[in-house]
């Protein structure tokens, strides 16, 4: 079976690339290795599963700028597409997210323990995260500079909390009608 072929030559390779060092980076995490890590649709993550343990990548947004003004968007019009110095900046989530502790059959709120294993867990998670951004994004193709931003925490929501990490990637693409669009 070949893989199927995605029309988008700028987002979705780097999206894939970040994805496998998520999996390498989660995979002796303090909390397990997560039962899924994918690249995901939406602005919002639909955290479903986070009892086995959940990881995503989502392609925020994507926009032309330069090596001079990213992580900024380009200041001046695009023209072609192919014109020299246009780049393309790609914003990426990267998170995690783990069971959260709740209050028991009687109402009783959960343990100072339990509260802070689960937050424990989810800081190792983050920690792992902006390790292999900071340390391995770049070596992905098409990968030219990475921009962190801010790390926040997710939820709690229905049973579950979690963390993601923003992040922008510069990237240099010409993009025309033979493709990268």
């Amino acid at each position: 079976m070949t893989a199927p072929v995605t029309a988008d030559e700028v987002a979705w390779p780097i999206a894939t690339g970040l994805r496998s060092l998520l999996r390498a980076a989660l995979a002796d995490a303090v909390g397990g290795a997560p039962a899924s890590c994918a690249v995901v649709p939406g602005r919002d993550v639909a955290i479903d599963d986070c009892c086995a343990g959940q990881a995503w990548v989502r392609i925020v947004r994507v926009y032309p700028t330069t090596a001079a003004e990213f992580p900024n968007p380009r200041g001046t019009a695009v023209g072609d597409g192919c014109d020299d110095g246009v780049s393309w900046a790609v914003e990426l989530g990267a998170g995690s997210a783990r069971c959260a502790p709740s209050a028991d059959d009687y109402g009783n709120p959960p343990a100072d323990e339990l509260l802070e294993d689960a937050a424990r867990t989810l800081a190792d998670d983050a920690a792992r995260i902006r390790r292999s951004v900071l340390r391995d994004l770049r070596r992905v193709d098409g990968v030219d500079e990475v921009f962190m931003a801010e790390q926040s925490s997710v939820g709690p929501s229905g049973g579950c909390v979690g963390q993601e990490l923003l992040l922008t990637v510069l990237t240099v693409m010409c993009v025309d009608d033979g493709g990268a669009w």
